[in-house]
């Protein structure tokens, strides 16, 4: 997307464990990219298999319990609370989390929260059953229908989950046997928990403005401080984004399900447009062929039209109101323009994102043909350098000395390189580390003189054991297809 966030890099450790960081308190966790890659060729994500998808979400959260070095994690369901936040790109952004070990969304996901309980084999005290991992789901639907919908075997009511959190703030040593017996979860909680440096992971809210309303999960999870003084609070991202950025089996599926929609949805839209046409009629084309293939979007649309001479740069955006905002307006193409989009389906909650420019009439001018290639080039070298091993600043820094070496054309490239994808189109990812094998990126640049044409492109890739899998290298792309897909004939040529 423009704008995007500039990335950070730093060598770190290898794959396919990620490597413990006792700054950031993660373990190492399993996960196999061959493996997962190889079962997301067989899911059929329009009509997914339950007991597959049961199996691919409970091994996220045992992945997550895995990474937790201890304490336990209560992921709640939220419903988004504060308006005007850039990353907020759909209103369902900040309940993702709940999502992704679930698989639960919309109205099955209201009023819930699932427990996490790693096996504490070494905590003191006995209990009265086998110490083993716990995953809970609270709910405010039927339990049954959601405990056969999840395949988690232990689903309460939501209103019990107080009193579980109440009795397990108790100290261990403080338990009789009956209490013990009665209460196994409290008690296992309890006894995980020990004496001090109690730990407890709780979703914090991922976007915030310190101005608006507070989320009201917020006051819980003070009460909770205030309770018991020795439970230390913390964000459960730090465990949860480091298992989110490697893409399991469901997420790579989704991830090309989405980009094969965007390649449908940009050859219409280009392909509709005439001289004439205005820049929310291509946006409108592009939109419907996502929600004609059940997508909807990761975030809104964008197309402009460039000029000849100059570029259209319309009203800043301010940051935070981009769903408030049209990202494209009643700009008339003309002739000799250039179209541009950015724009991304999001299928199962996966998001694509995706830049494209083309010219209106068929046939790139002189000028423009000559920054179109500038930028193809350095798109493919940066792309060609994605592997295991390297880093954000170093596509970002190849990007920027070529961009200099072709005309000074650094100067107004006020991108960075790229970021994260996954169920957000800005995904959960750390920027510090080596890029490993199931990582999942947006690589953009452009060339952007102030005198224009603009010419910007944006791919996703994922990163592979020896390489990298150029996920939208079917978008049109090259000088003659693009050409070719503008000069055709449209879907609306019949209206007048």
């Amino acid at each position: 997307m423009i704008r995007a966030f500039c990335c950070l890099a730093a060598a770190l450790a290898a794959f396919p464990l990620v490597a413990q960081d006792p700054e950031r308190g993660f373990r190492p966790f399993s996960y196999d990219f061959a493996a997962e890659a190889a079962l997301a060729a067989r899911i059929d994500v329009d009509n997914p298999d339950p007991v597959q998808l049961r199996e691919i979400f409970a091994k996220r959260r045992a992945r997550v319990m895995e990474a937790m070095p201890g304490g336990a994690m209560i992921v709640y369901s939220v419903e988004r609370a504060q308006e005007r936040r850039l990353e907020f790109q759909v209103p369902e952004s900040d309940n993702h989390d709940f999502t992704y070990l679930t698989g639960l969304d919309s109205v099955y996901s209201l009023d819930s929260a699932l427990l996490l309980l790693p096996e504490a084999g070494d905590a003191e005290g006995r209990l009265d059953e086998p110490v083993r991992d716990w995953v809970v789901l609270y709910t405010s639907m039927d339990p049954a229908a959601i405990a056969a919908r999840t395949g988690i075997e232990d689903v309460r009511p939501f209103a019990i989950l107080e009193h579980d959190l109440s009795v397990a703030m108790t100290d261990f040593r403080d338990w009789r046997i009956t209490q013990v017996r009665r209460w196994p979860l409290a008690a296992a909680l309890s006894r995980a928990w020990g004496a001090r440096d109690k730990v407890l992971y709780l979703n914090y809210p991922r976007f915030f403005r310190l101005g608006m309303p507070e989320p009201g999960r917020l006051q819980e999870f003070e009460r909770i401080r205030r309770f018991s003084p020795e439970i230390r609070l913390r964000d459960s991202a730090e465990i949860l984004d480091q298992v989110r950025q490697l893409q399991d089996s469901w997420s790579i599926a989704n991830l090309r399900r989405s980009v094969a929609i965007v390649n449908e949805g940009v050859r219409h839209g280009f392909r509709s447009t005439r001289p004439g046409m205005t820049e929310l009629q291509v946006m409108q084309v592009i939109d419907f062929v996502y929600r004609y293939r059940g997508a909807s979007l990761g975030f809104p649309t964008s197309v402009r039209r460039t000029g000849v001479q100059t570029p259209h740069d319309g009203d800043e955006l301010p940051e935070g109101w981009i769903e408030f905002v049209a990202r494209a307006g009643g700009e008339v193409f003309q002739a000799g323009d250039l179209v541009w989009t950015d724009t991304g389906a999001a299928f199962n909650h996966y998001s694509a994102d995706v830049q494209r420019t083309a010219p209106i009439d068929g046939r790139f001018t002189e000028r423009q043909r000559e920054l179109y290639e500038i930028a193809l080039d350095v798109q493919k070298t940066v792309i060609g350098m994605v592997r295991p091993g390297a880093t954000w600043w170093q596509l970002h820094d190849k990007a920027m000395e070529m961009l200099r070496d072709a005309g000074g054309y650094d100067e107004y490239y006020y991108y960075g390189i790229g970021h994260f994808i996954g169920m957000d189109v800005h995904d959960e990812g750390d920027y510090l580390v080596p890029f490993k094998p199931g990582m999942a990126l947006a690589i953009e640049q452009g060339v952007m003189p102030p005198e224009g044409p603009r010419v910007a492109f944006e791919d996703d890739v994922l990163v592979t054991e020896d390489g990298h899998e150029w996920l939208s290298r079917m978008i049109p792309l090259e000088i003659e297809d693009v050409e070719a897909l503008t000069s055709g004939p449209g879907a609306f040529d019949f209206l007048e």
